[in-house]
């Protein structure tokens, strides 16, 4: 007999949840549905309405349905976890059709994404499973016995004596078996690509013997029998309770591959342990989640087979010898059919090769090379003293005034390149008009940092949106305090609708923030469009300029209000916009590199779920994450440490080969104390991972709104007096670190390197005679080489520049007598 309270009781408590997480997380970051305070109407595109429109209505649909179908039985608990099952399912296909809404396309991508729905709503879903299985057991009805009957059943209408004297198909083709069948079948042929392509598989690990459809054979062989296994078991334990045998075995399916992802966890969890932090927390979710969203896939087919079964579970056979029933054979043409569509869903890859360049570019194996093929490592300093901030503090300045004896300071500490921050309010403070007085001072940074031998990249920065995002006076909050302003985007650009300028745990997490990004990815009024100009007029203006080493789109982007579709399709399309303008622009010149950064998380936790791999045709992309790891990560107020300076570089690394793209860390430092920072922890990872980075900051003022009111001095490398307004001497184990040797560039590819403070050994493989060595310090380094002829040192500023010529194999030691 149907409960006829349990649908309504698991949709009234899921919308309790549903109301109860959007007033106390505005983030959405852990709540089933964002709401920022912003308004809804006038409705700008179906975007803004997708959230209350599509994805909470199907969500609560999809539940009471499902809850009103398996309503039966005398099974609690198993009826239970079938509508919690139907809460995952639905949440996550709830969501994949509002992220259509949303950014139509990229289907592969945004299926992937719903494995992180289907993880929070296994959390959301406890209450609802609690409530169901209480329901049940306080109001269960009796139910008469069934009936036992040892008669045959009857023959089948319109089969004839033959059936009727026929025998019974072994229930080998019964639902459970067909589930499991279908389970192993598409696990085989497609979970490979699900799981590797998935935009958090950087951070899956690659263990061969992980049970994982993507690992080597034994692998393979091990996922897709636990999913054959645990799909015909859960379907077997699942259907008494006499539930419809499509939905039951849809779920079963969905918990297989959870179960999958479970064992994942649980096999991954002592490398998770590894290294001193706590990352096995997240990695629970980061494996879950392609399980999640290959299970809802896997559930679908799954459901839709069993669905075409015959109305009995077992099939009558005539009992002629050599005539077979035809279910089976349409049950495998319909799982071959399915196993050889989904990989037709899988993006492609391109095989296009990085074009020659004047400047830097990238070799077959992501290299940073110059035009030569030298290997480069890039390593400086972040420059902000051009930056549009907003001032928070009416009698501090907000930056510092940047002159050439800044650059002569960068070069005698060994640094062969400088981000440069912009400001797309200073460049463009009306649509369409660029300032010629700010592109001339970005023109005459990036002339003289050439002179004193610096590379520039030119990054276009923000941070928390743009000055507008500054509160009214008076303003009062009821999650966080009142914003003031940052930098970033202009005024005219400013769209918040109303949501509240309030901090929520972090400036980045503030509802006018998010609903300011949501509505630049959705290029609303045409605000991207303005931004994507002006990188196609910088471009053209350093099309020609070999010591651009390239552009960095956007700083730190925000995640927006529906984070992955925001933060990663839109944010994706945003960066493909931007490229093909920078491509335009260079047509009189040469192409330089694109960097490219994930949101804003990935700076607060150590990884993010990325823009789609596929999201340009471009090859010359450096991944260009700020490793922020064990400095300000929002984790270091709790005490904890989520994601280690090590495990970071690590998941860094292998995005960047998820990407096919080069590595750089964009931001890195601001650890606080120098005596007690870890710094020669990260040097230390920079060398074993052989990529360069840049530190952050020069100089920072006393009145940028990074700075407090009451700091005394502005930091971070070169300190400001507030009170005198003079220069303090930097933190000494800032510099040593700092300007610690390196191989400014090296012939073919650098195979090894280790430095500290007072000595280097680099080993390589290349021909030529591109080795150019940094050594700090006033007295000659010893040098001792192999493979290495012409060897020479010379003075430079702050130190020594040691040169050679290689051929094959070579090593190079130096050390500080």
């Amino acid at each position: 007999m149907r409960n006829r309270w349990l649908s309504p009781i698991a949709v009234a408590v899921l919308a309790a949840v549903i109301v109860l997480g959007a007033a106390f997380d505005p983030s959405g970051l852990a709540a089933p549905y964002t709401w920022t305070g912003a308004d809804l109407l006038p409705v700008a595109g179906l975007w803004q309405v997708a959230a209350p429109a599509v994805y909470v209505p199907l969500l609560l649909a999809g539940v009471g349905v499902l809850a009103w179908a398996v309503a039966r039985g005398r099974t609690p608990l198993r009826t239970a976890l079938l509508v919690w099952g139907a809460v995952v399912w639905s949440a996550m296909a709830a969501k994949l059709l509002m992220s259509l809404v949303m950014a139509f396309g990229d289907v592969v991508y945004l299926t992937w994404s719903t494995g992180f729905t289907g993880v929070k709503a296994a959390v959301f879903g406890l209450p609802v499973l609690a409530a169901t299985w209480l329901t049940q057991l306080l109001r269960r009805l009796p139910t008469p016995p069934p009936s036992i009957s040892t008669s045959p059943p009857p023959p089948v209408s319109g089969a004839g004596p033959a059936a009727a004297s026929g025998s019974f198909l072994p229930p080998a083709w019964g639902p459970g078996w067909v589930a499991a069948g279908v389970a192993v079948v598409l696990g085989a042929s497609v979970g490979g690509a699900w799981w590797g392509g998935s935009p958090v598989g950087y951070a899956i690990g690659d263990s061969p013997l992980a049970p994982a459809p993507e690992a080597g054979p034994l692998g393979c062989l091990a996922a897709v029998t636990l999913l054959g296994v645990m799909t015909w078991a859960l379907n077997r334990w699942l259907s008494a309770t006499t539930s419809p045998r499509a939905v039951v075995a849809g779920i079963s399916a969905l918990g297989a591959a959870a179960t999958l992802g479970v064992v994942e966890v649980a096999i991954g969890l002592p490398g998770d342990l590894a290294g001193g932090d706590t990352f096995w927390a997240p990695a629970i979710m980061l494996r879950l989640a392609p399980a999640l969203s290959f299970g809802a896939l896997l559930a679908l087919a799954t459901a839709a087979i069993v669905a075409l079964l015959p109305a009995r579970r077992t099939v009558l056979l005539p009992a002629r010898k050599g005539v077979a029933s035809s279910a089976p054979i349409r049950m495998a043409a319909v799982v071959a059919a399915a196993a050889l569509a989904v990989p037709l869903l899988q993006p492609g890859t391109t095989t296009s090769q990085p074009p020659r360049t004047k400047g830097l570019t990238l070799s077959a194996d992501r290299r940073i090379v110059d035009a030569d093929g030298n290997e480069v490592l890039l390593r400086g300093v972040n420059v902000n003293q051009l930056e549009d901030y907003f001032q928070k503090f009416p009698d501090r300045a907000v930056t510092r005034p940047l002159t050439e004896a800044d650059f002569a300071g960068m070069e005698q500490m060994g640094f062969n390149v400088i981000r440069l921050a912009v400001s797309w309010s200073a460049l463009e403070p009306q649509p369409g008009h660029y300032d010629p007085a700010y592109l001339a001072r970005i023109s005459w940074a990036v002339e003289t940092a050439a002179k004193h031998g610096l590379r520039t990249v030119i990054d276009m920065h923000q941070d928390a949106w743009g000055k507008g995002v500054n509160a009214a006076p008076g303003t009062t909050c009821e999650n966080g305090s009142p914003m003031h302003g940052w930098d970033g985007a202009p005024t005219w650009a400013d769209r918040f609708d109303g949501a509240p300028k309030c901090e929520f745990t972090g400036r980045d997490i503030s509802p006018a923030v998010a609903r300011a990004f949501t509505n630049f990815y959705q290029d609303r009024d045409g605000i991207q469009t303005r931004l994507v100009a002006a990188w196609g007029m910088l471009a053209e203006r350093f099309a020609n300029e070999p010591m651009v080493a390239g552009y960095d789109l956007l700083n730190e982007p925000g995640f927006g209000e529906a984070p992955p579709i925001t933060s990663g399709v839109l944010l994706g399309r945003y960066y493909d916009r931007a490229i093909k303008a920078i491509r335009a622009g260079e047509k009189r010149g040469f192409p330089h590199l694109v960097f490219f950064e994930p949101s804003v998380l990935w700076s607060g936790l150590g990884f993010e779920a990325s823009v789609p791999k596929d999201f340009t045709d471009d090859r010359l992309l450096v991944f260009a994450p700020h490793l922020y790891n064990e400095s300000i990560t929002i984790d270091q107020g709790t005490g904890l440490t989520i994601t280690s300076i090590e495990r970071g570089f690590d998941l860094a690394s292998r995005a960047a080969a998820y990407y096919g793209a080069g590595l750089w860390s964009g931001e890195w430092g601001w650890f606080g104390d120098p005596a007690s920072a870890p710094i020669t922890r990260y040097t230390d990872q920079e060398d074993r991972h052989r990529i360069g980075g840049a530190f952050w900051v020069w100089k920072q003022s006393c009145g940028d709104a990074h700075a407090g009111a009451e700091s005394k001095t502005g930091g971070n490398l070169m300190i400001e007096d507030c009170v005198t307004g003079k220069d303090l001497p930097p933190p000494p184990e800032y510099v040593a670190e700092l300007s610690r040797p390196y191989p400014r560039s090296a012939p073919g590819r650098l195979t090894g390197l280790t430095s500290d403070q007072a000595s280097l050994t680099a080993q390589g493989e290349g021909n030529g005679c591109g080795l150019d060595v940094w050594f700090p310090g006033s007295v000659r380094p010893v040098v001792r080489s192999t493979g290495v002829t012409g060897v020479a040192a010379r003075r430079a500023p702050g130190g020594w520049r040691i040169t050679g010529c290689t051929r094959g194999a070579y090593t190079l030691a130096a050390h500080r007598q």
